[in-house]
């Protein structure tokens, strides 16, 4: 059933149960009171009003009523009273001494209306007798035990209005609290609070409960919505602290090649000095190393920043990974800086499938090779194998016995920048080629380690698993 569908049809099936509640309220109440009031142990003399009226006889103003009905009402602890037009009491039997001889229309009402007020019971009858008019009243004592007494018929009426709060607050509460809470976790969110309620009275201890289990989907959307805030939170602040890396790296490798550039731009304008066309052609070589420069550093940055908020676009295919290691390292052994250096290349495995985006794999390779190549002396051994083993994951070493590295640079081997440059050497790189190769690699869901002590060589491990696509 859909979302929608259920919400309406808990909602409705709620008001149906508290209609059927009070409805169930309303009967036990009225059976209640049938109950003790077909049982109530009102007078049980065959006397009625109507006949003490005819047994009554007013004769020269003097009134009398027949003596078997003075007996009856002794038998049944009853009393008769006759009053005037004024209330005024002329002629009673039987009579309680805390019954009044003077009545008022409105204490009639109350007496007879109320009868646990003052504990008896009171009946009226209006008459005329010997042209004089009549007020007879039978009364008897109203029972102590009896469920009609005055308070206990005001408790009642206030317990059935208690029941009908009490039960009209747990419906409010299994129907709106759910939604409090969800209200709640929107304004939190509106206010950039991207996390769940967590101070709140109607927090629910449990969210199995029937009535946040009828919003679960909702509650799961929520959650999700709430995790996407807060990953595009995140995603925003990381990428805007790499963009001000990126400003400020910019910015600040820039300045020594461009310092050179404006140096030698000022040299050459200068009046002061004449320049032979050998001189001035050995300043423009200069200036276009540093231009050049300037133009790759400006290109690894963007590489650097784009890797680092997996903004680059790897397209990965299936490649033979031994056979672009085994290219990578003929191509490098072409440099200039490979003349008089050893290489070797070990393997296992004619041919490795790996889903991998070739170009930036490649340059990953290269400019870990390479690490060994420019920064070790003539004579220095490279050793690069790859190995697969029984899971599939396969690892390639790139080994020399060169200079090797002190603690200090092997941990900020990855660092931007570490290595620095040189305004007046010729040297390439930006510093940065370390950290590209880490980000391919990581970017390929691999693993680099580096080993490396003073005077006993450098070694690098990369590990990949060969988890299909």
């Amino acid at each position: 059933m859909r979302l929608r569908d259920r919400i309406a049809f808990h909602f409705i099936s709620r008001i149906i149960l508290l209609i059927v509640i009070c409805i169930a309220l309303f009967v036990i109440s009225t059976l209640f009171f049938t109950f003790f009031l077909n049982n109530r142990e009102t007078h049980q003399s065959p006397l009625s009003l109507s006949s003490l009226v005819r047994q009554t006889s007013v004769k020269d103003g003097k009134i009398s009523v027949e003596a078997d009905t003075i007996r009856h009402l002794k038998e049944y602890h009853m009393w008769l009273q006759i009053l005037d037009e004024e209330g005024n009491e002329l002629y009673s039997s039987n009579k309680p001494g805390n019954i009044p001889s003077h009545y008022i229309p409105g204490e009639l009402v109350s007496d007879y209306v109320y009868p646990a007020k003052k504990g008896f019971h009171l009946s009226t009858w209006f008459d005329t007798k010997d042209s004089q008019t009549l007020t007879w009243i039978l009364g008897e004592p109203f029972k102590a035990d009896n469920p009609f007494l005055y308070w206990t018929n005001q408790l009642w009426i206030l317990s059935m209005i208690m029941m009908g709060i009490i039960v009209a607050l747990y419906f409010g509460k299994q129907l709106g609290a759910p939604l409090l809470y969800i209200v709640s976790w929107i304004e939190n969110l509106s206010k950039g609070k991207y996390a769940e309620p967590a101070f709140s009275s109607f927090i629910p201890k449990k969210k199995k409960k029937p009535g946040y289990k009828l919003y679960q989907e909702l509650m799961n959307a929520m959650s999700n919505l709430t995790y996407i805030l807060q990953k595009n939170k995140s995603e925003s602040e990381k990428l805007e602290r790499t963009r001000e890396e990126w400003m400020t790296g910019v910015s600040h490798d820039l300045k020594t090649p461009l310092s050179v550039v404006k140096g030698y731009t000022i040299l050459l304008s200068s009046e002061k000095h004449e320049w032979n066309q050998e001189k001035v052609r050995d300043f423009a070589n200069i200036m276009n190393e540093r231009v050049e420069y300037m133009e790759e550093l400006i290109e690894e940055f963007n590489l650097t920043f784009r890797l680092k908020n997996g903004a680059l676009p790897i397209q990965k295919e299936e490649k033979d990974i031994v056979g672009l290691l085994r290219e990578t390292l003929s191509a490098l052994q072409s440099l200039p800086e490979s003349k008089d250096k050893h290489f070797e290349f070990q393997t296992d495995r004619d041919a490795i499938a790996f889903y991998m985006d070739e170009k930036y794999m490649q340059r990953a390779l290269e400019n870990l090779i390479a690490n060994s190549i420019k920064h070790n002396p003539t004579g220095t051994e490279v050793k690069v194998s790859i190995q697969q083993d029984e899971s599939l994951s396969f690892t390639i070493l790139i080994e020399d016995n060169g200079i090797g590295m002190e603690k200090e640079t092997l941990e900020h081997l990855f660092d931007r920048y570490y290595r620095g440059t040189n305004a007046s050497s010729n040297t390439s790189g930006t510093g940065l080629g370390m950290t590209i190769a880490r980000q391919i690699i990581y970017a390929h869901e691999g693993d680099i380690e580096i080993y490396s002590e003073p005077d006993h060589g450098t070694q690098i491990k990369v590990i990949f698993p060969t988890k299909r696509e």
